[in-house]
């Protein structure tokens, strides 16, 4: 036991005392503090709690992936639909220059000629054929499998 010998040595053992008394109070809290993020992380890194986790995180994965592939898609889609836009504003065009000249008496006549072979009265029409149809004397898709393969072979010597 300690002996308090004057007032000066009193006051500075009380403050002594009550700053060592602070000081364990810090101490504690501290110490009691990092025992709860001690449980904290016990709790956050055991490995139910980290197979939730990777299960979460799995779902929003898929679901991002999903999402992107919705948007390929979709491009895909606008682009395969301005290309038949682009087709159809075309026809159209062209449709429209067919109806105004058949709008005129000449379109018609020509588009009568056309379908139907006919001609006006003082016209002439020549016909052409083909003559390489009409030369050959025999024709080749008669002639049986053992011919055809030889003059497949010959025709590889001439």
């Amino acid at each position: 036991m300690m002996r308090i010998e004057s007032a000066i040595q009193a006051i500075f053992t009380f403050f002594l005392c009550l700053l060592s008394n602070n000081i364990c109070n810090i101490i504690t809290y501290e110490m009691e503090k990092s025992q709860r993020k001690q449980r904290i992380r016990r709790i956050i890194y055991s490995i139910p709690s980290l197979i939730a986790l990777s299960f979460m995180t799995f779902l929003l994965a898929k679901g991002a992936v999903l999402v992107m592939n919705k948007e390929w898609q979709s491009k895909a889609q606008s682009k395969n639909l301005e290309q038949k836009m682009a087709t159809l504003v075309i026809r159209e065009r062209e449709l429209r220059e067919n109806i105004a000249r058949l709008e005129t008496e000449e379109g018609i006549k020509d588009e009568i000629r056309r379908r139907f072979s006919v001609t006006q009265e003082g016209e002439l029409v020549a016909v052409i054929v083909d003559d390489s149809r009409v030369s050959t004397s025999t024709d080749s898709s008669l002639w049986p499998w053992y011919k055809k393969f030889w003059n497949v072979i010959i025709s590889l010597y001439e």
